[in-house]
Parts: structure tokens; C-alpha cells; sequence
């Protein structure tokens, strides 16, 4: 039978100081929503997310650590890039995130593109135009069923392949959203290569379901 190893791609924690997720509570409540394994992002600076490196040795869990951005149109998250606030300003065009990204063979992925946020911006249509992207947040769990389609669809357009994460704040969002990967992916080398693949599907906790 094929692996499925489901990874949320889109988890925040108290460490980025906008989420109530304690370090010390990720894996019993990743373990308890199904997860083979976490992607911590927090916002700006992968440094931030550095302890969750020993919890992982610790329980044995898989935790991957990426970082999401803030560019000019949008939000970005960022695999494979252990970037700072020193290595790029931000808001700067995402088309220049997304090339300096590839440049060092990592993976940037527009993240909730259709999602409005509280100024009622969003990236929107823009994504379509957009080059040289591996991947888009297809399923977000804090954006509607209908952000999410829209997203889907402009991926399906580009041909990029798709991530899912739950853009968890709180322990309750944690795996609502996630990852479908045909084989384990438990590195950031491996999930970069397989987000290269373009070979991984989306799914969304049927408890939680829009």
C-alpha cells in the first residue's frame, strides 16, 4: 500500500510571539490530530523556531522548521532557507523573494493567496502571474472553502503542485489543514525535494471541515 505521511506546513507557536501554541505542547497535540510530523513557520526569521530542534530529538517526532514572509503582495512561507531579518528586507516583491528563494535551492510557496487581510488585501488574481513557483498554499485552515478553491485552481493553472497547512494560533487548529506526501519526509532536504516533485496532495481534519 503507498505511504501516507501527513505533515502540517503551516504551524505558528508562542516563540513568534502571535500564537498561544507552547513548544513544549506541539507533538502530543500533532500526535493526537494524526500528523507524521510538523512544519513550525514562523514569521520573518527561521532562528526563532531553533528550540523546537531539541524537542524533536527529544520525542523522536519529525518537526521541520521554516519561516513565512511578509513580501509586498503577500505572504510567503519558505522551506529550505534558513533566512533572517538580515538576509532580506521586508515587503519586498514577491517575485524577487520567490527568485532569491530558488536561487538557494529552497522552495517559497504563496501562502492563503486568496485570503483578505485586516486592511482587505490580499495577493489574489496576481498569483496567476507569478513565475518559477514549485507549489502554492492550496488548503489554508483559516481561509474559507472558497479562498481555498480559488487558490487551488490558479495552482492547477500554473501546474505547480500543492501544500496544506493549518496556520495554527492555537492548539485547536493544529493539523486541521496538512500535507498528503506520497513516502516519509522527516528533513527539510527531503521535503524540498518532494515539493519538487509535485507529487503531494492536500487534505483538511474532517472534524474541523469548513
Amino acid at each position: 500500500m503507498p505511504v501516507m505521511f501527513k505533515i502540517d506546513m503551516h504551524i505558528h507557536s508562542v516563540l513568534g510571539k502571535d500564537s498561544i501554541i507552547k513548544p513544549s505542547e506541539l507533538v502530543p497535540l500533532a500526535r493526537q490530530a494524526g500528523l507524521d510530523a510538523v512544519c513550525v513557520t514562523e514569521h520573518h526569521d527561521y532562528a526563532l523556531s531553533q528550540p523546537f530542534d531539541e524537542i524533536s530529538r527529544k520525542t523522536g517526532f519529525p518537526i521541520l522548521r521554516g519561516l513565512e514572509y511578509k513580501a509586498k503582495e503577500g505572504h510567503l512561507l519558505i522551506y529550505g532557507i534558513n533566512m533572517g531579518r538580515g538576509d532580506m528586507l521586508s515587503q519586498m516583491p514577491m517575485q524577487y523573494v520567490i527568485d532569491w528563494v530558488n536561487e538557494r535551492n529552497g522552495v517559497a510557496v504563496p501562502a492563503h493567496p486568496f485570503q483578505r487581510d485586516m486592511f482587505g488585501g490580499c495577493l489574489g488574481n496576481r498569483l496567476s502571474g507569478l513565475h518559477h513557483l514549485w507549489a502554492v498554499e492550496t488548503l489554508n485552515g483559516s481561509a474559507s472553502e472558497a479562498e481555498n478553491c480559488q487558490a487551488k485552481r490558479v495552482a492547477d493553472q500554473l501546474n505547480t503542485g500543492y501544500v496544506g497547512g493549518s496556520d495554527a494560533h492555537g492548539p485547536v487548529g493544529i493539523g486541521k489543514a496538512y500535507t498528503v506526501f506520497p513516502q516519509p519526509v522527516t528533513t527539510m532536504a527531503e521535503l524540498v525535494s518532494a515539493l519538487k516533485r509535485k507529487n503531494a496532495t492536500t487534505e483538511i481534519r474532517s472534524l474541523l471541515k469548513n
